[in-house]
């Protein structure tokens, strides 16, 4: 029996181990690499993405992208990071999107990319891409449409606010719509590409603002469509896509034919008025980017703009084992979203959590600024005294045209012994301790005592049981592992399943800021809340995302008409107070609230009903 004991320990070991394998693997991140839309025609554009999805999105580093010289690369890598709570615990993604056309068609196969994740390499899958032989978007309409002739009467032009500028400097490029018909609505059919930038966009009035302007000696109407702050990621002579626009135009029609009498009523007096879609696009831009000087001091990550450094902990006298708050922050102008705040470094026995990164951009007088926090919690394990060494900042001054190192001071911690300190003081041993040392030895026992005779069957089941525990529990973790690897391996659909959660939180949290007074922030996160809602559910990227589109689909799935109508007058409500404070009363904007609810509750009640996954 003690031999079987004995196995008995040993097995449940090894198992445990390996559960423990199995869970360490579970909690790795996978790399996946999808492309929208897969099928194009020749010219078109597409949107390939490379999407790390982990617990730890802060190890991911050097990408290395596919080899693309079949096709033509606008944009890219452009990186975008998202972070989220699902049962508890913590996961995130980090996507690197590429915008890619092909000249020719055919049809291509993209290799793997890979990145660095806490010193392993991953690789991506491959993705396989078709392009046929076929006109134009564009073409195709001009060729329903064939007696819309519009000539220069509608326009859309880029300006830049500067021609050359320094790496990571900011220029402004504003995108005007041009009009001398009559144009009843508008929306983008294909945002611009910034290649070899970072972008962060300006809010616009709704609606539009309209002016008066001369252009080549002829009076139009104009309205700013677009407004975007760029930051120069590498030097060079960089490329701005243009921007497409679709607006809903009313023109004359005329009739196509060689009849006489058609041809009559083309006259002036007999056309009548059709409303028409048309897609125009803006004029491209060229822009000089000169490099930043070679002489950057170690520790330079990339920061440019003009920035103030700021390093605090709320206490320095703390018992062994209670927190300690350390934050990291870095604010000022320039490219802030590019920041790589620096690191402690902190003594062995005071142990670090990862941090809680937050950034705050505000996009006043036509300037980005903001301000980029790491939070760090910190647990000292042993009393004494410890010493935090200043941290260094470096980055590269556009003021004094100079890469600036700023420090932070030295902090000196002081800790008391706590409630739970176990710790001995060196070189005292007590009396007690003596005297077990003295009881190595211990003398035989030579009386037999007393023994108890166990029943063997009940001994057997607690055997068997035990033996069976072990693999039980490695099946399960091997199950949990599969699972994890599924769900986190479809990135899309677990947005889907996990997209009402969401947009109820970003509703609690607008709850609380409709009772805290700020408006303007809770009428943004009403948006935002049912936007994202609508990308994750119905599978938009964020980047296509039109409001037609994304009702189109919702009909397709069967969802109710007056939800699609409460839905989209609840996204043009909000949107419309966010640029106009004070246009609607606190009735309304509590019953804002319960309409984006319930349009959530009818689109997830219709989801579920129809089994649509």
């Amino acid at each position: 029996m003690k031999n079987k004991k004995r196995y008995f320990f040993y097995l449940c070991i090894l198992f445990f181990l390996v559960l423990n394998v199995e869970f360490l693997k579970a909690q790795d991140g996978t790399f996946t690499a999808s492309a929208d839309p897969s099928s194009i025609a020749a010219g078109e554009q597409f949107q390939l993405s490379f999407t790390f999805s982990g617990t730890d999105v802060n190890s991911v580093k050097n990408l290395k992208a596919p080899d693309f010289r079949q096709f033509v690369v606008i944009s890219g890598p452009n990186q975008s990071t998202s972070m989220q709570w699902i049962n508890g615990r913590m996961s995130g993604s980090v996507t690197y999107s590429y915008a890619l056309y092909a000249r020719q068609a055919g049809k291509y196969s993209i290799g793997p990319a890979s990145i660095d994740y806490k010193g392993k390499i991953l690789q991506s899958n491959s993705v396989q891409i078709e392009v046929t032989q076929g006109k134009s978007k564009q073409q195709q309409k001009q060729q329903d449409q064939p007696g819309v002739d519009i000539g220069d009467n509608l326009l859309i032009k880029a300006y830049s606010d500067k021609q050359r500028v320094r790496m990571g400097e900011q220029l402004v490029v504003t995108f005007k719509l041009y009009t001398r018909v009559s144009v009843s609505g508008y929306d983008l059919a294909k945002a611009p590409t910034f290649e070899g930038f970072w972008g962060e966009d300006f809010d616009m009035p709704k609606p539009p603002v309209q002016t008066n302007e001369t252009l080549n000696g002829k009076q139009y109407r104009c309205v700013v469509i677009k407004k975007t702050a760029l930051f120069a990621t590498q030097s060079g002579t960089l490329k701005i896509a243009p921007l497409e626009v679709r607006c809903a135009v009313q023109v004359q029609a005329k009739r196509r034919s060689n009849d006489p009498f058609d041809q009559f009523f083309n006259d002036p007096f007999f056309q009548q008025m059709q409303t028409t879609n048309l897609e125009v696009k803006s004029n491209p831009l060229v822009i000089t980017v000169d490099p930043l000087p070679a002489n950057a001091p170690s520790g330079y990550s990339g920061a440019i703009g003009r920035f103030t450094f700021d390093v605090s902990a709320d206490k320095k006298k703390v018992k062994a084992g209670d927190p300690i708050t350390l934050r990291v922050s870095v604010s000022g102008s320039g490219n802030i979203k590019l920041v790589t705040l620096p690191k402690p470094q902190l003594p062995a026995d005071i142990e670090a959590y990862e941090p809680e990164i937050s950034e705050n951009i505000s996009r006043d007088g036509g300037i980005i600024r903001g301000k980029k926090t790491a939070e760090y919690l910190l647990i000292p394990r042993n009393a004494g005294q410890r010493v935090l060494e200043p941290l260094t900042f470096v980055h590269f001054n556009l003021d004094k045209r100079e890469y600036v190192t700023l420090h932070s001071p030295k902090f000196e911690f002081t800790i008391e012994p706590g409630k739970e300190f176990t710790g001995s003081t060196a070189g005292t041993i007590s009396k007690e301790d003596v005297r077990i040392l003295g009881e190595d030895i211990r003398f035989l026992k030579l009386a037999s005592g007393s023994f108890r005779h166990s029943s063997e069957e009940e001994s057997d089941w607690l055997f068997v049981l035990c033996m069976a525990l072990p693999p039980a529990v490695f099946a399960g973790a091997w199950f949990y592992r599969k699972r994890m690897e599924k769900i986190y391996g479809d990135m899309p659909k677990l947005l889907f399943e996990t997209a009402g959660r969401e947009a109820s939180r970003r509703l609690k949290k607008a709850h609380l800021l409709l009772e805290q007074g700020n408006t303007e922030s809770y009428h943004a996160e009403i948006l935002k809340a049912l936007t994202e809602y609508l990308e994750h559910k119905l599978r938009i990227a964020k980047a296509v995302f039109v409001m037609d589109d994304a009702t189109a689909k919702l009909r397709q799935h069967g969802v109710k008409e007056e939800v699609i109508r409460s839905l989209k007058s609840c996204m043009e409500r909000a949107e419309f107070a966010r640029f106009a404070p004070g246009s609607d009363t606190a009735e309304t904007r509590k019953e804002l609230l319960d309409i984006a609810a319930g349009a959530i509750n009818g689109i997830e009640s219709t989801f579920s009903r129809r089994g649509i996954s």
